[in-house]
């Protein structure tokens, strides 16, 4: 594993926009600009040449985008690297990456979302750890703490879930576990498998979030993993935020938990821990989760314990 560099108030980090335009979606500029502000108050940030781009749907070209990522990385004067947003794109890009320059000059990618694609296939090709938390477009006074806390200090022993949280979770199968953070967002996830850029789950804490979903889409993904034989290994599993699709069987987004719920008995290894309701995903107070970083998830005390930190001095 490889983790990224610390940070410091004179940090410059870099924002990108490997996906979607800010142009798409009510609000979305609006949303990034406030996000902007917020962020700059604690780094030097340099912005997207592309942040006023709608190329069909996208920030830029498919080429635009890869060369902007990989030019984040190569460049010494960015000690960071931030995704503008997510929405749709990464995985076009992702054979036009350099990894071996993210190899010789590993930064944090941080991003969620979309940004899950090229996180996961960064750590699988180069052990670059990264941290899934908000975008510079979902960037709030409820979430960016977390995030500074992992970015700016040694993270070692730092438990991520909030105590206010801990009241929400649901235990779906108890227990304790230990093992590297892979994950993010599932939808995208999914777009991996079979490209070789999918990290092995083998011995790690499998987190997931989604947005707009149906439970038998994400029934069906997580067998897709379980065929697939992703998840034999998996020592535990963290669910975090799990949006449903609000046309369709249920108005009520607790009977669609619900149904989830009793969904899960029949997938993962009844010996492993499992909770749900993770304040993890699309949702304003969101925790941010290092990727490619071992920790303890203990159903007991309902906690999520980094066992190393995400970043060197």
């Amino acid at each position: 594993m490889i983790v990224p560099k610390r940070l410091g108030e004179k940090s410059r980090i870099k924002v990108v926009l490997p996906a979607s335009s800010l142009r798409v979606g009510a609000g979305m500029t609006r949303a990034f600009t406030r996000g902007y502000d917020l962020l700059q108050k604690h780094f030097v940030l340099e912005n997207s040449e592309f942040w006023k781009n709608d190329y069909q749907t996208f920030a830029a070209s498919d080429e635009e985008r890869a060369a902007e990522l990989n030019e984040a990385f190569r460049s010494p004067k960015y000690d960071a690297v931030i995704a503008g947003r997510g929405g749709y794109g990464c995985i076009r890009i992702l054979s036009q990456l350099d990894f071996n320059v993210i190899f010789d000059r590993p930064k944090a990618l941080i991003g969620f979302s979309d940004i899950t694609i090229p996180q996961l296939a960064v750590y699988a090709k180069t052990g670059l750890a990264s941290l899934s938390g908000p975008t510079v477009s979902s960037l709030k006074d409820d979430n960016i703490q977390c995030l500074l806390r992992l970015l700016t200090a040694d993270s070692a022993g730092l438990d991520l879930i909030p105590a206010a949280n801990k009241k929400r979770i649901q235990v779906l199968q108890p227990g304790h576990a230990e093992g590297v953070l892979l994950g993010g967002n599932l939808s995208s996830l999914m777009q991996l498998i079979g490209t070789g850029m999918l990290p092995r789950l083998d011995n790690a804490i499998f987190v997931f979030e989604d947005i707009s979903r149906t439970v038998d889409f994400i029934d069906a993904s997580l067998h897709h993993l379980r065929l697939a034989g992703l998840l034999y290994k998996v020592t535990g599993v963290v669910i975090g935020d799990i949006s449903f699709f609000s046309k369709s069987l249920y108005p009520s987004q607790a009977r669609w938990r619900k149904l989830l719920t009793q969904r899960m008995s029949s997938i993962f290894r009844k010996e492993i821990p499992v909770v749900m309701g993770v304040d993890y995903g699309h949702i304003g107070n969101s925790i941010t989760i290092p990727i490619g970083v071992k920790a303890k998830l203990d159903t007991e005390s309902l906690s999520l314990t980094l066992l190393e930190s995400v970043t060197r001095a």
